[in-house]
């Protein structure tokens, strides 16, 4: 006896359709939840950093003075960029959509305001520090707060301590490590082979929530998959290798003096923005713009330090 085809029957049936889209486009960075954001005024921040300190000297009584110098300062200028996208729909589009209870638009400001902040995030990873790239870790990390050359090397608690010891400007205290994926899997294989449990701590996320990252001397060390795991000996580059970096720092407190924040202009909303265009004079769309300026900053070169060369 013959039967209805699955095609027939489908000019009858209707799929079931989730509302909404399910979000697969993922890349794990926790510490972008973290960041001190800090706005200014004007042009953007100016630090003044010390080169030398004025000179002293010991005497014995009656000698004469001959310390004379004055302290040597240098400037760093952190200003932001802009990081945008337009979300246009059609206007047949529009009403179609909204005929199904379906705002086109919002999603697409949606879809917009999330690849902005993935750009923000890869940014703080590799930008080249020149203009309109973002700063980051690569491009601001000074010279002296690397740790000991070396061509290729695996990781160990030796070059973990080492790594900590470079950061300086909150008198020692390290606020976070973060590392490729690769490496923190690296970082789990050394506690198993002491026989120990791989350490963890308890962070409050700002949205109420709580997250269980790994710790280390109960810093908190944090996965991030922006960071390139194709760099060359000692990070001279972050392409064309296959090596990694190891990071640690500190947050600013505020002072924009001792560490790390994202910065944006005062007069600015602290994120992302979203504003209406309106209707295109020629088409029949109508654009919302969605943009963020700011950008990553590191106020004291004491307050980053850099593992090179990993390869494991």
């Amino acid at each position: 006896m013959a039967t209805t085809t699955l095609v027939e029957a489908a000019l009858l049936t209707q799929d079931n359709l989730v509302r909404g889209i399910a979000e697969d486009i993922i890349s794990i960075n926790p510490i972008y939840t973290q960041i001190p954001w800090t706005g200014y005024t004007g042009q953007g921040f100016i630090v003044n950093r010390e080169s030398t300190l004025g000179d002293a000297g010991f005497y014995s009584v009656g000698a004469t003075i001959t310390h004379k110098s004055p302290q040597a300062l240098s400037q760093a200028t952190f200003t932001s960029t802009k990081i945008i996208g337009d979300a246009e729909v059609d206007g047949l589009v529009q009403v179609q959509a909204e005929g199904d209870g379906v705002n086109q638009m919002s999603l697409e400001v949606s879809s917009k305001a999330k690849n902005i902040g993935r750009l923000f995030q890869g940014g703080m990873a590799t930008g080249t520090g020149t203009s309109p790239s973002m700063n980051s870790l690569h491009s601001m990390c000074d010279s002296g707060q690397y740790t000991t050359a070396s061509a290729t090397q695996v990781l160990s608690w030796a070059l973990l301590d080492e790594l900590l010891d470079l950061v300086k400007s909150k008198d020692g205290q390290v606020d976070w490590i973060m590392m490729a994926p690769r490496t923190l899997r690296a970082y789990k294989v050394l506690y198993r082979a002491t026989g120990g449990i791989t350490p963890t701590m308890i962070l409050n996320m700002p949205d109420g929530t709580t997250r269980s990252v790994n710790a280390y001397e109960d810093i908190p060390i944090f996965k991030n998959e922006y960071l390139p795991i194709t760099e060359t000996a000692n990070g001279a580059a972050i392409a064309g290798g296959a090596l990694t970096s190891v990071w640690a720092g500190v947050w600013d407190d505020g002072t924009n003096k001792v560490g790390c924040a994202a910065i944006h202009p005062i007069k600015s909303t602290a994120g992302i923005q979203v504003k209406a265009i309106g209707e295109q004079e020629a088409v029949d769309s109508e654009i919302y713009r969605v943009k963020m300026y700011a950008n990553f900053a590191s106020f004291n070169r004491r307050g980053l330090a850099r593992l090179t060369s990993i390869s494991n």
